[in-house]
């Protein structure tokens, strides 16, 4: 919660008596003019706060006219960052600061998922659970992309959370094909995102199990955040696209509709009233998670980053956790 909290960078919405000072519009003589961005998927409503924000001026307002990239479907996460072509990537910062522990000189500045995404997702919400409700994991296969990323991350964590071993479970490697996997029962559960794979779960009609990963109030993984490389860009341009995004999602969240128009620019599909209203839901699920206490947040929180160094040294997956992971703008 807030106040076991320590911020450095405050919501525009909330005030920035955490961390910014007043989060006024930035001068664009002072921030340093364009900003590449990247968005490490294909166009999706997840990302519709930028483009609502570009689509609005509302990046411009604050000082810094960005341009979006969009990934390829096999373009490394933080490749074009460290090449200079992308000056802010879109990334999830559990897997920046596995990158960082291996060298890479990349560090998050601002937090846009408040709560972390991936679950524990089931075919049927009705199953007793044991108290801990993760140890129902014991004995059965758990489908993850590949040991790597997020949702190899997230079970990990799921994992040391129900008490238990990677050899109490039996961790399938499924790719992207996470809701036929459980459909076929090629597996037994999925590490899955609530913005995703729940909410295609829960539009077919059945009641999925959703268990999280760990205490929301005291994570041990932080999500999709705004990275950079090194002191390559000012920190007042960093400030300054920081307080933009804040903008943007709370216009998305007050405008819904609006940035379904603005993501059917990126994704024509959704002029079916189908995809759209699928989008919506997703969008719905996307705008909840980036709330603190009800309100939309872009800080950093500085104890998460330490427990999840932490927790990714205790399950092996870096050998140290880098000294400075994330940045203060």
């Amino acid at each position: 919660m807030i106040a076991r909290r320590s911020f450095l960078l405050g919501s525009l919405v909330a005030g920035s008596a955490l961390g910014l000072g007043a989060c006024g519009r930035a001068d664009p003589a002072a921030t340093g003019g364009q900003l590449t961005v990247g968005l490490t998927y294909i166009p999706n409503v997840q990302f519709s706060a930028f483009y609502l924000g570009v689509d609005r001026g509302i990046f411009k307002d604050h000082g810094v006219d960005v341009t979006i990239r969009h990934h390829g479907e096999q373009e490394d996460v933080f490749g074009a960052l460290l090449r200079g072509d992308e000056a802010v990537v879109f990334a999830s910062a559990d897997e920046a600061m596995v990158a960082a522990a291996g060298g890479q000189d990349i560090r998050s500045f601002a937090t846009s998922y408040q709560t972390y995404p991936v679950q524990i997702l089931g075919l049927d919400g009705t199953v007793a659970l044991p108290s801990n409700p993760l140890e129902v994991l014991a004995g059965h296969s758990l489908g993850i992309p590949g040991h790597y990323g997020s949702s190899y991350f997230a079970a990990l964590c799921a994992i040391h959370q129900a008490g238990l071993t990677v050899d109490d479970v039996e961790l399938v490697d499924i790719g992207y094909t996470a809701i036929s996997a459980l459909e076929t029962e090629k597996v037994d559960f999925i590490a899955g995102f609530r913005n995703n794979e729940l909410v295609q779960l829960a539009s077919r009609g059945g009641s999925p199990l959703a268990i999280p990963v760990m205490d929301d109030n005291e994570p041990r993984l932080v999500g999709p955040s705004l990275i950079t490389k090194g002191d390559t860009v000012a920190d007042a341009t960093l400030r300054a696209l920081a307080d933009g995004m804040a903008e943007a999602e709370q216009a998305v969240i007050d405008d819904p509709e609006a940035a379904l128009d603005a993501t059917a620019k990126q994704v024509p599909a959704l002029s079916d009233p189908g995809q759209r209203e699928a989008a919506a839901a997703v969008l719905k699920a996307t705008s909840e998670l980036w709330l603190r206490d009800g309100k939309v947040d872009v800080g950093i929180d500085i104890e998460a980053f330490a427990r999840m160094g932490d927790f990714l040294t205790e399950a092996g997956v870096i050998e140290q956790a880098p000294q400075n992971p994330y940045r203060v703008v």
